[in-house]
């Protein structure tokens, strides 16, 4: 009893440091954006310049690396509404924090050279592989939290084929393959299809290679909008905590 709470004060501080984690890199995210000094703009021309050439891109920019951020940060919310957790989940969660830490790095390097590939490309895998680590820990979250499920697959399958007329099913493999689980992997996969989009795109455009990251936040709203109705808890069978835990999924995702 004594170890599982000092397991369960160990991820609320994991929770806490998060937080943290995620306000510092978005707060730092502005602090990239150089202000010229005075020798630098001599005239009205050379602040015009500035202003196309640098100020304008760096605030677009900026905006799309805080909304990445963000969306990592509320997937990261999400998340930590599964119960049970174990070391190799919070560890992978650290290195997930210690790789949004270097957005800021990265954002930094787009400013100044947003028209050159290497750059772009460096971005783009940064939020893939940290897209990545997201996608392994909801994994090793659901084999966790969901471990007599998977003891038992094969045996479950039949019974549920053999028998499915009879209404034969599992609380933890509905709640597994459908619902508000579904949309939260949905939800993790957005960055990866962004990142691969953007990509591509490097070696096209680099100005697109980072605009195609807008496509996080209007697939987000629509896999919202689209899939609210189908997350409805209503004829489902779940035990207390089944409930619990896909309510406050549901709840973070849909914030009702």
């Amino acid at each position: 009893m004594a170890k599982n709470q000092f397991f369960n004060n160990l991820s609320d501080r994991h929770v806490a440091i998060t937080d943290g984690v995620f306000a510092i890199a978005m707060t730092i995210l502005v602090l990239e954006i150089a202000v010229p000094t005075i020798s630098d703009i001599s005239s009205g021309v050379a602040l015009n310049e500035y202003f196309i050439t640098y100020l304008a891109p760096s605030i677009l920019i900026y905006f799309i690396s805080f909304y990445i951020v963000y969306n990592f940060w509320e997937n990261t919310v999400i998340l930590f509404n599964f119960k049970k957790m174990n070391n190799p989940i919070l560890t992978l969660n650290m290195l997930a924090m210690a790789s949004v830490c270097l957005i800021p790095f990265a954002t930094g390097f787009l400013f100044k050279f947003y028209n050159y590939i290497d750059v772009n490309i460096f971005f783009s895998l940064l939020i893939l592989a940290i897209s990545l680590l997201y996608i392994l820990i909801f994994i090793l979250l659901i084999r966790h939290n969901f471990k007599g499920y998977f003891e038992n697959k094969e045996e479950i399958k039949t019974s549920i084929r053999d028998s499915y007329e009879d209404g034969v099913e599992l609380n933890n493999l509905k709640l597994y393959v459908r619902g508000v689980t579904l949309t939260l992997l949905y939800l993790l996969l957005l960055p990866v299809i962004s990142s691969l989009i953007s990509l591509v795109l490097a070696f096209v455009s680099p100005l697109l290679s980072v605009l195609s990251f807008l496509l996080m936040l209007i697939l987000r709203f629509l896999i919202c909008m689209k899939r609210s109705s189908r997350d409805s808890l209503e004829n489902i069978e779940l035990t207390d905590d089944e409930m619990e835990l896909v309510g406050n999924i549901r709840q973070s995702i849909y914030g009702e």
